[in-house]
Order: structure tokens, then C-alpha cells, then sequence
């Protein structure tokens, strides 16, 4: 992925209110940060007291626009991951949350995620040169594409995402979104084939972790069972958990969910 020289350079922090829970042991700053010279917002969390530096951990925010942007809940959870051991860095994607560019759903804004990488070697507390990636949901296909565009991840964990965007049938909210963005998937297969994991599944070569719930209505979780198939039969390294009564955010099995992702993760950090 081209470099600009501005590329992942920080143009604005400010220290945002962290969780009770976590007050005392994790701080958090908002920052803005450039990418192909658009300012694009994110944030930093890390634990307060450090010996060492630390493992980096991008987390990839599902959602598109507005919806599941990077909240106060989400910045719960961002401390939860940073209290772990890591520092945890997370980008609103170009064009949101005051954000300057357009949100492309996997396209240009890939490169976003590229910049936090880029943007964690210049932090003294963090050690760049292990460097992991979770996402949930879109979050977990921006996996996949920072994956396949080579970003050299020691290990990657994704929960509930999209692996074929032009299967069909769709939960009807993901194909009025798709259809809204890419045309239909028949006449413009491009867009379609470029963001689906299953039709690149050789360019996984990452250790990779994959959840899904069995009664996911957004994801439906055939797509994660289609990519094991695939990888399976490539040899790639990968575990597949299905919880049987889970949900798209693995809500109601959020212990066995987050115990699963540090322990992969955990085994790749040496």
C-alpha cells in the first residue's frame, strides 16, 4: 500500500474520560491523524503504567457511516482489550465522526487502518514489530483486506463477518446497503469480488481466528462456514468456533467470545 510521507502522523490528541472501571489503569486519547492527506479520527488506548512496550492491536469498528461508529460503549470495550496488554488503536474510517473523506466500505478507507499501523512506530510505549488486528463485522472484513493487502499482522480474530457480499439472499438492511454503494452485484461484480474474502482465500496467510453465532440475522454465518471450507482445504492456519445460540455481536456469550480472541492473539505475541 503507497505511502504518503504524511501518512499516519498525528494532528491533534485530547485526552477523552475513561470508563470507572478502568480509571486509573487505561487512558484513552482521541486523535486525529492523516491519511492521503484527509484528517481522519481515531483513538489510543493504552495502559497507564508500562514497563515495557507493549503489542499493538487494531480494532476494526463494524458499521458503515453513523451506525456502529466508534462509541462510548465501544471505547469501553477498546479499554477492556487495552487493560489486557496491548495498545489498542481504532479509526473511525475516513468520513466519519468529523472525519474529512467518504466512507468506502472497503475501499480506499482500508488504507486508514494501513496509517494506524504506520502511526503505532512512532509511539514510544508500543512495540510495532508485533502488531495484531480484530474486527467485528465490517470490522472483521477490513481484516480480511488489510490482510490481503499485506499488512503484516503476527495474528488477526474477526467475529460475525461478511465473506461474500454478492450471495444472495442478504438480510435485507445488507442488501439495500450493497446495492446502495456497488450496483448490482450481476452487472458491477468488481466492488463485490474485491471486498468478499471468499474470493481471495489463498492471500489469508495470517494466523486466523473466526467466530460466528448460530443465530446471526445480519451475517448470516454460512459466510464464515464457506471461507473455513476454503482454508481447510488450503492448509492455512485458522480456528473456527460457531456458537450455536449466538448473536451477531456474540453478546450473550461476550466471556467465552473475548477469552477465545486474547488467547489466539496471546499465542502469537511472543
Amino acid at each position: 500500500m503507497h505511502r504518503l510521507a504524511t501518512d499516519g502522523r498525528i494532528v491533534s490528541a485530547q485526552p477523552v474520560p475513561v470508563h470507572p472501571e478502568y480509571a486509573g489503569r487505561v487512558e484513552i486519547t482521541k486523535i486525529i491523524y492523516l491519511v492521503d492527506q484527509l484528517k481522519v479520527v481515531g483513538f489510543i488506548a493504552r495502559p497507564i503504567f508500562l514497563e515495557k512496550s507493549l503489542p499493538v492491536l487494531i480494532y476494526n469498528r463494524g458499521g458503515y457511516r453513523s451506525f456502529s461508529k466508534l462509541n462510548d460503549a465501544a471505547l469501553v470495550r477498546i479499554a477492556d482489550y487495552a487493560a489486557r496488554g496491548y495498545v489498542v488503536l481504532a479509526s473511525q474510517y475516513r468520513g466519519n465522526g468529523g472525519g474529512e473523506g467518504r466512507d468506502e466500505y472497503g475501499g480506499a478507507d482500508v488504507k486508514d487502518l494501513f496509517a494506524l499501523a504506520w502511526l503505532a512506530e512512532e509511539l514510544p510505549y508500543a512495540d510495532a514489530s508485533r502488531l495484531f488486528m480484530f474486527g467485528h463485522s465490517r470490522g472483521g472484513m477490513m481484516t480480511y483486506l488489510c490482510i490481503r493487502h499485506g499488512l503484516p499482522l503476527h495474528a488477526a480474530a474477526v467475529v460475525a463477518a461478511p465473506t461474500d457480499l454478492a450471495r444472495r439472499p442478504l438480510p435485507h438492511a445488507l442488501e439495500q446497503l450493497y446495492g446502495g454503494l456497488f450496483g448490482d452485484p450481476a452487472a458491477n461484480p468488481k466492488p463485490y469480488r474485491e471486498r468478499s474474502a471468499l474470493c481471495w482465500p489463498e492471500r489469508l496467510q495470517v494466523p486466523l481466528l473466526i467466530q460466528h453465532g448460530g443465530q446471526d440475522r445480519r451475517v448470516y454465518p454460512e459466510e464464515s462456514l464457506q471461507l473455513v471450507e476454503r482454508l481447510q482445504e488450503l492448509g492455512a492456519v485458522h480456528k473456527f468456533i460457531l456458537y450455536p445460540e449466538g448473536d451477531h455481536f456474540l453478546q450473550n456469550v461476550h466471556a467465552a467470545r473475548d477469552r477465545e480472541i486474547f488467547n489466539w492473539l496471546g499465542g502469537y505475541a511472543e
